[in-house]
């Protein structure tokens, strides 16, 4: 089931982002560079929680979205989706997308952006199929370079 993310998740977010970098960009990103349990357990401990959705499986986290305003456009923004690697192809990520595009919607949002590595071809084929295309902004990101990825929220 989808429920807010709480502080008392902290630490399973953290872990499950850890495992889902590691499965997702152990070719992609150096490991000096990968996030830590410690690092993200703080950020979950101590950030904001508002627009953050967890997929609670029987007291286990094993997805999470976080999603809100975009900082320099009038756009909503997808920050992070991520599914335990044990637990993806079982819809949770399809069904957190919804979730968090739904709630940007439900925010007056009209169109919203993501930014994925350019070499991650397994996240661009899951966002291309749910209506998200490249809108021609780049980035150089923790990992390596980033594309922006939009798309529109109203029908």
């Amino acid at each position: 089931m989808i429920r807010a993310a709480t502080r008392a998740d902290a630490r399973a977010i953290a872990e499950l982002e850890v495992r889902a970098w590691r499965w997702a960009f152990v070719d992609l990103v150096d490991e000096a560079d990968m996030p830590t349990v410690d690092g993200r357990t703080e950020r979950w401990r101590t950030g904001p929680l508002d627009g953050a959705w967890v997929w609670d499986q029987d007291g286990r986290v094993v997805g999470v979205v976080q999603a809100g305003p975009a900082t320099d456009e009038p756009a909503g923004r997808l920050r992070g989706l991520y599914v335990d690697p044990a637990a993806q192809g079982a819809g949770i990520g399809a069904a957190l997308h919804a979730h968090a595009l739904a709630r940007l919607q439900a925010d007056g949002f009209t169109e919203a952006i993501l930014w994925v590595f350019a070499a991650n071809g397994h996240a661009r084929e899951f966002y291309a199929a749910r209506g998200w295309r490249p809108d021609g902004g780049r980035a150089d990101g923790e990992g390596g370079p980033e594309l922006r990825l939009r798309r529109t929220l109203s029908a």
